[in-house]
């Protein structure tokens, strides 16, 4: 399941029973830590904070969960992405990767 949202945990019981199987994990994106970027940038998604604190609750719960810094958008958010992965590893993201966004013509 990849998803911008902490809305995840409302299917939470469907989740961990699948993941105890090694049938789920949830990746979670997490474009910046700053609540104007994120306003900004995505003006009807879940704060970042939020985002991290489902991550923390799916890794309880026993969901592997991967932290997804997306998109990484040059001299705006690319200055995050240190504190966004230290913040995804203390919730407990077992894994990661970025998505870098391209300008036409780049």
């Amino acid at each position: 399941i990849t998803t911008k949202s902490n809305r995840v945990l409302r299917d939470l019981d469907l989740i961990a029973p699948a993941a105890h199987e090694g049938l789920a994990a949830v990746a979670i994106s997490v474009t910046s830590l700053d609540p104007s970027i994120s306003r900004t940038l995505e003006p009807r998604a879940p704060a970042g904070r939020k985002r991290l604190e489902a991550i923390a609750r799916l890794n309880e719960a026993g969901v592997p969960t991967l932290l997804a810094v997306a998109p990484v958008i040059p001299q705006i958010t690319d200055h995050e992405l240190e504190s966004i992965v230290e913040a995804g590893v203390a919730a407990g993201a077992r894994a990661g990767f970025y998505l870098p966004f391209r300008l036409p013509h780049e």
